[in-house]
């Protein structure tokens, strides 16, 4: 690309450096290098979203906590009303707590997908692992009370359900992403 001489205004091949005038153009071809970035083009599905904060995160999950409480709460409630009233907070805060941590494991698991993800540098999924971990803390709990108000028989159907519905969602999302079907 050619530089022009700021002396007389005449167009000098990059490969020179200095005009015929006697202008010395490294300076300029310096600052144009250095201007130079080499890094890959930003990613199509670039988020400008802001990361999740600790702050956010931990007022999303203790959200979660206390939902999971008063849900299990209500259902103790109607299952058991004959019981006394601590006796059914305090069962219903320990159901509850337990249920959080089967989420927070799932959503352990979650994170760990998500460093993985981001170890490659050639992937174009760039999540934020907070807020991944997030919704894949409440999709568990969501999932963990549901199953504890759906019978047995009902619910391995749905898990079997759920199996199949995986087992088509994630080669189809490779072969999109990875362009195994080729570039439509």
């Amino acid at each position: 690309m050619p530089i022009e001489c700021p002396r007389c205004l005449q167009m000098n091949p990059d490969s020179s450096l200095s005009c015929d005038c006697g202008y010395d153009l490294t300076a300029l071809i310096r600052r144009r290098l250095m201007s130079r970035t080499d890094q890959p083009p930003p990613s199509s599905n670039r988020s400008f979203e802001s990361p999740l904060t600790h702050w956010h995160f931990s007022i999303g999950v203790a959200i979660v906590g206390l939902l999971l409480i008063a849900g299990e709460g209500i259902r103790l409630k109607l299952d058991l009303g004959s019981r006394a009233t601590s006796r059914l907070i305090i069962d219903s805060v320990l159901i509850g707590l337990t249920d959080l941590a089967g989420a927070l494991g799932v959503g352990a698991l979650a994170w760990m997908v998500v460093w993985v993800l981001l170890s490659y540098d050639e992937g174009r999924y760039r999540p934020c692992p907070k807020r991944t971990t997030l919704g894949a803390t409440i999709t568990a709990a969501a999932l963990i009370f549901l199953g504890r108000l759906t019978p047995p028989d009902i619910a391995s159907y749905y898990f079997t359900q759920m199996l199949v519905y995986l087992a088509i969602v994630i080669p189809a999302y490779f072969a999109g992403s990875r362009h195994w079907l080729g570039k439509w």
